[in-house]
């Protein structure tokens, strides 16, 4: 799949025990997870959308600021300057989609987009590209995941 994606795994920097625990639950008592799937990938959907809307790091941290020069780009191509990519690159917040199956939950951004969003997502310090990171969790997600997950526990049990 093109594009950059997030996996929640071991990469996510958040103990995701919990998440595990609750998913074996529910595979346990049903094993079709696809509807759990389908709502845990619309919730990162959803939240990967206001990561770009609050200009901040899925774990609160605001993004950097722009630099001169491209604040100098954005007057002079006639966008917004308040607002951090927005105008020019609201099309990367708009490529951000939700993928589902029986096993897996997940966001990607669409085809072509790969090395663009990779940029914003990462940085590029040859470049001299701050990372604005807008895939990811935080905490709080991670306990709305383990709600999504323990509704449809119940409505199995």
């Amino acid at each position: 799949m093109a594009g950059t994606q997030y996996t929640i795994n071991v990469n996510t920097g958040i103990d995701d025990t919990q998440i595990q625990v609750y998913l074996k639950k529910l595979h346990k008592l049903s094993g079709n997870m696809s509807p759990a799937m389908l709502e845990i990938s619309e919730f990162l959907h959803e939240r990967s959308r206001d990561h770009f809307d609050e200009e901040q790091a899925p774990d609160g941290t605001p993004w950097a600021t722009l630099t001169p020069e491209t604040l100098a780009r954005k007057r002079k191509k006639g966008v917004p300057v308040n607002q951090i990519l927005h105008g020019e690159h609201l099309h990367l917040r708009d490529t951000i989609y939700p993928f589902h199956s029986i096993d897996m939950a997940g966001v990607s951004t669409g085809p072509g987009t790969s090395a663009y969003a990779a940029t914003h997502q990462f940085g590029d310090e040859e470049r001299n590209i701050e990372a604005r990171p807008y895939l990811g969790l935080s905490a709080e997600d991670e306990i709305e995941i383990i709600e999504i997950i323990k509704e449809h526990i119940d409505r199995k049990a």
